[in-house]
């Protein structure tokens, strides 16, 4: 399944349908979790799915907003709340922190989905069952049969994401070369060839425009127009970061998989790493993981792989004789003082990826290109 995303050429009666839907469905999602805990809270009863279901021909009798809603996109929305409750209980059974499922406020509640059915794209033209047509700014081809139409409200406009399968995947031709991948923070990659990529370094870059608009933000009036707008101009900026990092993901990854074979990355504990507070900042503006997962999933599709190397003390050890030197994290240079091997810290460690222990890295359902990673703002 692959998914794509495009923005929408609206128009106002489009526009209407759009709204007066996804607010319906977001006043179903809050009341089926309501509905859920009182259950629970006063009878001990666990709802699910079919039951709740069941009840959507009674609602839409008795009201008018909810009946003008296509009837899978509001069975859609009950699997959603469902799909939320199923996650809790898994968490618990797995002694996790459950997270219980939380209601959803209207910022947060952006998008509603055709699951299969009333829908249809004719060329550039998108027709919705009783909400209406407009125009979508195809960008590429749809490749494969559509299964599922998502309308999602973003900070810029209206957005709409088809899933396809079937599609052709593009093997490229082999070229019987391997490399190893040392992500950092001075670098945001280092490459066994010896080759620096430098660290875009986003975030850091837009802190400023960041903080103007924040700061406007909260000098506005709660509830107040002056104050939407200011909220608007926040997730722009936010937006253009989250944009900026996926392209150079996208071209990053493109040009390891057009080199090599199989790209050789070290297994991190990203979640771990942050919890330092003098990183914590460089590493999530880095974003390694948004650049594993679209590395992984193109890699596939190439016909290539992505694999994750079990290799402890990458920067310390020697990638000529083995020799282990204790490095602070100032020491930018490794020079062995049993083979006088010197390099990059980096470089050494990128040599030690590619020469450790493997395991094939695993594509899961969130670092497949389907609505999942589509959906992310």
């Amino acid at each position: 399944m692959k998914a794509y995303k495009y923005k929408l050429k609206l128009n106002k009666s489009f526009v209407a349908g759009c709204e007066a839907t996804l607010a319906a469905c977001h006043e179903l999602y809050n009341a089926s979790i309501q509905e859920r805990k009182e259950a629970w809270q006063r009878q001990k009863i666990s709802l699910n799915y079919q039951t709740q279901s069941a009840q959507l021909p009674e609602i839409k009798s008795q009201r008018e907003d909810i009946k003008a809603v296509y009837s899978q996109v509001l069975q859609d929305t009950l699997k959603r709340s469902d799909k939320a409750f199923q996650a809790f209980f898994r968490r618990v059974k797995q002694g996790q922190t459950p997270g219980y499922p939380r209601f959803k406020s209207r910022d947060r509640f952006d998008s509603f989905t055709y699951p299969g059915a009333g829908f249809s794209l004719k060329g550039d033209k998108l027709f919705l069952s009783k909400i209406g047509s407009c125009r979508v700014r195809l960008s590429r081809e749809v490749e494969g049969k559509i299964k599922t139409c998502t309308i999602k409200r973003e900070c810029d406009g209206w957005y709409v994401v088809f899933t396809a399968e079937g599609s052709a995947s593009k093997q490229l031709p082999k070229t019987g070369i391997n490399v190893g991948v040392d992500v950092g923070i001075e670098y945001f990659a280092t490459l066994s060839t010896g080759e620096h990529v430098e660290n875009p370094r986003f975030f850091k870059k837009s802190e400023l425009a960041l903080r103007e608009a924040q700061q406007k933000l909260s000098t506005k009036k709660r509830g107040s127009g002056r104050r939407r707008a200011a909220k608007k101009i926040v997730s722009k900026v936010h937006r253009k970061v989250q944009n900026q990092r996926k392209d150079f993901a996208h071209k990053l990854a493109n040009s390891l998989i057009n080199r090599f074979d199989e790209i050789h990355i070290e297994a991190l504990n990203i979640k771990r790493m942050t919890q330092d507070e003098n990183f914590a900042k460089s590493i999530h503006d880095a974003a390694w993981n948004t650049f594993f997962q679209i590395c992984t999933y193109k890699a596939v599709d190439a016909g290539k792989s992505v694999k994750e190397k079990v290799a402890p003390f990458t920067s310390q050890d020697c990638c000529e004789c083995g020799q282990r030197m204790k490095l602070t994290i100032y020491d930018r240079f490794f020079a062995c003082k049993n083979c006088e091997n010197r390099k990059h810290r980096d470089h050494n460690a990128a040599i030690n990826i590619l020469k450790g222990r493997a395991v094939p890295r695993k594509q899961t359902l969130s670092e497949s290109p389907t609505i999942t990673q589509a959906l992310s703002v």
